[in-house]
């Protein structure tokens, strides 16, 4: 019998720590994927896992990013929000950006980010709303279960064959 051992995981770049994001981070073990998790308030620095950032400095971790990196955003601030949203879209290799609300959320974002001037093609990368399509629940867990079964359908990054390992000996 033949197992692969240290399978690729895809780097999460988590932005929020409410309830979504710690629902998503209550899936996540156990997945392929690998948590970065970031949130700008206080309040979320004894939650395990969580990096607090300040606000000024939060666009940073998005240009910290790996490429392949699936960056998603859900910080209880709309501004906020916008701001790491265009900084993911001027990276040119995030491999998925996707931002929590409705499709008006998404105009709006679209709007202004071509009024700031961003390239155009830059807002298809953009995933809003994020999740399977046809989950439409709003309960957290329901959402987070959408949002990580749409990164699990990425495809795989692969940089080196996996190790194998023989259980036999």
């Amino acid at each position: 019998m033949i197992e692969p051992v240290g399978q690729w995981r895809r780097p999460v770049y988590l932005f929020g720590a409410g309830h979504v994001g710690q629902a998503i981070a209550r899936h996540l073990p156990g997945l392929p994927l690998r948590l970065c998790w970031f949130d700008t308030r206080p309040m979320f620095a004894s939650l395990d896992g969580v990096t607090v950032v300040p606000e000024e400095d939060i666009v940073t971790c998005v240009a910290q990013a790996p490429d392949e990196a699936a960056i998603v955003i859900l910080t209880h601030d709309h501004a906020l929000d916008y701001r790491l949203t265009r900084a993911a879209l001027q990276r040119p290799g995030a491999g998925f950006i996707g931002l929590i609300g409705s499709a008006t959320k998404r105009a709006r974002f679209v709007s202004r980010l071509a009024a700031d001037g961003l390239d155009g093609a830059a807002p298809g990368r953009l995933t809003c709303p994020i999740g399977v399509d046809g989950i439409t629940g709003k309960e957290p867990d329901v959402i987070a279960i959408a949002v990580l079964a749409q990164l699990l359908r990425l495809p795989q990054h692969v940089t080196e064959k996996p190790e194998k390992v023989s259980v036999l000996g």
